[in-house]
Order: structure tokens, then sequence, then C-alpha cells
């Protein structure tokens, strides 16, 4: 018996179109289907630190995803930030920004 049988019963949604969560899914061998909506808001308050953003901005997205959910669905939702020195890395605006922030971190 495999440790992810149970989760047969379920129709599991990937909610990212995140290459590595991709490959992380498929490397426990379960069925799923990747169903990412375009323009979810990904903001978040000023006051969240550290590992409260990814944790509200992966709430967001559920929240985004309520209505395309039917009886015995799985969603699976995410988020990743790089934290430095008390700021996020963000995906970069442009090459500048990408330069910049690759120096920060080496």
């Amino acid at each position: 018996m495999k440790i992810f049988d149970n989760l047969s019963k379920y129709n599991i949604l990937l909610a990212s179109n995140s290459p590595r969560r991709r490959e992380l899914l498929s490397g426990l061998d379960i069925g799923y289907e990747v169903v990412a909506l375009p323009d979810v808001d990904e903001s978040y308050p000023a006051e969240l630190v550290h590992c409260e953003i990814p944790t509200f901005i992966a709430r967001q997205k559920a929240a985004a995803y309520e209505s395309h959910l039917e009886k015995n669905t799985l969603l699976i939702t995410a988020d990743t930030i790089v934290w430095l020195d008390g700021e996020v890395f963000g995906k970069p605006m442009d090459e500048e920004d990408a330069v910049r922030m690759l120096k920060a971190l080496s």
C-alpha cells in the first residue's frame, strides 16, 4: 500500500504555474491537475514579515479558487519569498533589478 493511496478519492488541483511545484508533486506519484488563474492578487499588508507573507498570499490564492472547487477537491496553493535583512525580494522588475538582487544575495 502506497502512503498516498487515500488521495485517490480526491481531485487534486495545483494552483500554480511553478515548474518546481509540478516537479515536486510529480515525484510523489499522485495524480493532479494544474489550474492557475490569471491575475490572482499577490499583494500583502505592509506590516507582515518573513513567514507571514507567503502564508497570507497562499491563503489569498486559495480564496480566489473557492468558486472553482467541487466536492472531493483538494486544492494546493503555495507561495515563496526571499527575505534578507528585513527586505522581501520579489520577482525582479527588470534585468537591472535582478542584478541588484543577485548582488545583495551573494
